[in-house]
């Protein structure tokens, strides 16, 4: 336990010093994380076979999350996903007919799913941090561990009725619930500070919301990386943080909240523009 709480507080640490200051230095941290984590789940779904160097395709990959951060850097877009994902479906295409039959199609496949789930969906908190007040919006994804935090203890005294026993035996229905009333409870404290920075009080009501959503999602975010780990029979992604496992153990959560929070930010704006 000491273990992990040491490591945590250095994760919260770093991420907070990246928040804070934005620019390249939240992009490279950002950037940093997603070729991890498509590292990590590139392993454990089987597309790198561990002792051995990375091949084409995930070779391509790398040069394609790259070539989103970059391009999110210098032209905030939706489309840069569109394109990227695109690029990277046609080098798998190139790569699996000229390699056929050492390239299988479920590897061409799992590399798209790991290429969307890590590097795409953590990018986002970057378009949060470029949103108009976006220094304050880009903490609101990681609300998704105060719901971690909340439910687990909520569970750990409270919990009775399982809520998915064959997917996550220990995760409870109570322990749900009091994680998304403790990320409600923060995301509306958050939107009293929010609401005095941009002298509008109604930023309150749009926290509540965004939070309690945000909540329930994460929690979905958590489970999905659960399958995943019993579908590979594996424990953990990694183990580059002591007692948390890998980054993709540590920020599943959070990879699902970035992009629902990101749209939900948007839709709240401009309800209230």
């Amino acid at each position: 336990m000491k273990e992990r709480v040491i490591s945590g507080v250095c994760i919260a640490v770093i991420l907070a010093v990246s928040c804070f200051l934005g620019g390249w230095v939240l992009w490279g941290i950002l950037l940093a994380i997603s070729l991890i984590g498509f590292f990590e789940l590139a392993r454990a779904t089987g597309v790198h076979k561990e002792g051995t160097i990375i091949s084409l395709q995930e070779l391509a990959a790398y040069v394609l999350i790259v070539e989103l951060y970059l391009a999110l850097k210098f032209t905030v877009s939706m489309s840069n996903y569109i394109v990227s994902v695109m690029l990277l479906i046609i080098a798998m295409f190139f790569l699996y007919v000229i390699f056929f039959p050492r390239i299988h199609s479920r590897e061409v496949a799992d590399i798209v799913f790991c290429f969307i789930y890590a590097p795409c969906m953590l990018s986002f908190i970057y378009l949060l941090w470029e949103l108009p007040f976006g220094n304050y919006f880009v903490w609101l994804p990681f609300i998704a561990w105060i719901c971690d935090t909340c439910a687990y203890f909520t569970g750990v005294a409270l919990g009775r009725h399982k809520m998915t026993p064959l997917l996550s035996p220990k995760k409870t229905i109570e322990g749900a619930i009091g994680g998304t009333i403790g990320a409600t409870i923060a995301g509306g404290c958050f939107g009293i500070a929010l609401g005095h920075a941009m002298d509008n009080y109604h930023m309150i009501w749009v926290m509540l919301v965004i939070a309690a959503l945000g909540s329930i999602v994460t929690q979905l975010g958590d489970l999905v990386a659960s399958g995943i780990k019993r579908d590979h029979g594996i424990k953990d992604f990694g183990k580059l943080i002591p007692g948390h496992g890998g980054i993709m153990d540590r920020f599943d959560s959070v990879l699902i909240a970035a992009p629902i929070v990101y749209f939900l930010v948007l839709v709240m704006q401009a309800m209230l523009s």
